[in-house]
């Protein structure tokens, strides 16, 4: 079958990822959150925005939002107050993406997630403590050990970043996890930011469409729409959550439409951040993550 971006048209966004905050208690090299090219004021989501959002239907036609973006989401004071709502009003599936270090201060609230992606990197503890400066392997092992213990909880999904020439990570992890037989998965992700660091990176495939423009967006603290989750900046923009609903900014958007075009268009994409990008269609990543878990999460695969 031949797949085109029209065959997957929506109505409304399919997948979300909110960024409850862009603070952060660590400061990992490979991060690009304070680069020039992205940096932007920190802060954190308010609950009267994400409350609009759920009263207008913001999320209907949905199924799955994720806490995560550029920075930790467990830093937000108001984190088990929004993950107690979102559950009990959007009706879709919740999950969060986390560096781990703070899951043993929040288990009550991190324990009515549907989803739960913790980023490792490394099984090693100094390999670990290098690449996630201001963290602690003992915290996090207690955290994931402490979280698998509780009734419900999420599914737990461990993620290896491919750091050029790290190829044992993953399987190093894999070891560690059947070595303390944890109910876990462990999966890894491109760099996605060694373009922007100058380190090695594969080269993208051009003829590969990305097709988050016509599936997903993520919203930033401020309640900026953006098209992904790797938009740092504020290089585009389709609209802000504070000022229209969702289905107002993703209908017959122009500057959604403007990208989409030119993805289109041979990826005529040389001055935005895409053209740094080597991870296509993030979207389909996060769908995956879903489906794979769709037993377990209460549903059917069927």
């Amino acid at each position: 079958m031949q797949w085109s971006a029209e065959t997957f048209q929506v109505s409304i966004p399919e997948i979300y990822q909110l960024e409850l905050s862009n603070k952060c208690n660590l400061k990992c090299p490979a991060c690009i959150r304070m680069h020039p090219l992205v940096k932007r004021s920190v802060g954190f989501v308010s609950f009267d925005l994400i409350e609009s959002m759920v009263r207008r239907g913001d999320f209907e036609g949905s199924y799955f939002i994720e806490l995560q973006m550029y920075g930790e989401a467990l830093l937000h004071p108001g984190f088990g107050k929004i993950v107690s709502y979102l559950k009990s009003s959007s009706g879709v599936k919740l999950g969060m993406s986390t560096n781990g270090t703070l899951i043993y201060k929040n288990l009550d609230s991190i324990s009515e997630l549907d989803f739960l992606t913790i980023s490792v990197d490394s099984a090693n503890k100094g390999r670990y403590e290098s690449l996630r400066l201001g963290s602690s392997f003992d915290k996090l092992i207690h955290g994931i050990e402490e979280l698998l213990n509780r009734d419900p909880r999420p599914v737990i999904d461990l993620q290896v970043i491919e750091f050029y020439g790290k190829d044992k990570e993953l399987s190093t992890l894999t070891e560690l996890s059947q070595r303390r037989q944890w109910d876990v998965t462990c999966r890894s992700v491109p760099d996605c930011f060694a373009a922007y660091q100058d380190r090695p990176y594969p080269k993208r495939n051009l003829q590969e469409l990305c097709l988050n423009p016509w599936l997903s967006v993520s919203i930033h603290w401020d309640g900026d729409v953006v098209p992904c989750c790797f938009s740092a900046g504020k290089y585009i923009v389709y609209g802000n959550l504070s000022k229209m609903s969702m289905a107002d900014i993703w209908d017959k958007n122009p500057v959604r439409d403007a990208l989409r075009d030119r993805m289109r268009s041979n990826y005529n994409i040389s001055n935005m951040p895409c053209s740094k990008c080597y991870m296509r269609s993030p979207a389909l990543l996060h769908l995956k993550m879903l489906m794979q878990n769709i037993r377990i999460l209460g549903g059917s695969s069927e």
